[in-house]
């Protein structure tokens, strides 16, 4: 799946974990679980590159997580 589209489930909340795969070589990719229960990865990538997204969507799930409970 798109980069773009984990981030944008993320920030919206629809992502309830993320975590960072080795692709056994020197590349790794991101598998997010959905609210749903759906698992999604990206493509492989520069292991920095992983670790940097990683960070990012990390971020995106505690902003989405004030933002619902600000809706409440």
């Amino acid at each position: 799946m798109d980069l773009i589209k984990i981030e944008g489930l993320a920030m919206t909340g629809f992502v309830r974990n993320v975590e960072i795969v080795d692709c056994g070589d020197s590349r790794a990719k991101l598998r997010v679980e959905t609210i749903e229960g759906n698992v999604m990865e990206t493509a492989c990538i520069e292991k920095d590159a992983a670790r940097r997204n990683y960070g990012v969507i990390r971020l995106y799930l505690k902003w989405s997580s004030n933002i619902r409970k600000d809706d409440n």
